[in-house]
């Protein structure tokens, strides 16, 4: 009974009826970013989810610098930039060849090489030739 009457105390009654509101809002708004989050994850993967979500924060925070007027310190230029350097890093492709390994010959053709492979199975189709004519 006294957990209900502090309850009553620390909501204030209905004396603020659209405060209740908000609280329906936020929680609509929580449940719609949660399945848009799991969405982008299964869709995109884990990295690159992260990597949206930590720039709209990274946007979110130089707006409200520009709409709020907030002094924007070195330290957190410094954040800013790092931010958009990580992101634009991440979002550059990477320049490498494919290599091949060695071993795929091994697991696939009992360890003959591409050539070797050839050489046989060219020798193969003249026995077979030699035996249709016989």
């Amino acid at each position: 009974m006294a957990i209900a009457l502090s309850m009553v105390k620390a909501t204030n009654g209905l004396k603020h009826p659209y405060v209740y509101g908000v609280l329906v809002f936020e929680v609509m708004a929580t449940f719609v970013r949660q399945v848009s989050v799991l969405s982008l994850i299964s869709i995109f993967g884990a990295a690159t989810t992260t990597m949206r979500i930590t720039a709209r924060k990274a946007v979110t925070l130089l707006l409200s610098y520009l709409i709020f007027t907030n002094p924007l310190t070195e330290q957190h230029g410094t954040g800013l930039l790092l931010i958009a350097m990580g992101i634009i890093l991440k979002m550059m492709p990477e320049n490498k060849a494919p290599t091949r390994s060695p071993n795929l010959y091994i697991i696939s053709n009992n360890g003959k090489s591409p050539a070797q492979e050839e050489k046989i199975s060219s020798e193969n189709e003249d026995d077979d030739k030699k035996r249709l004519l016989v």
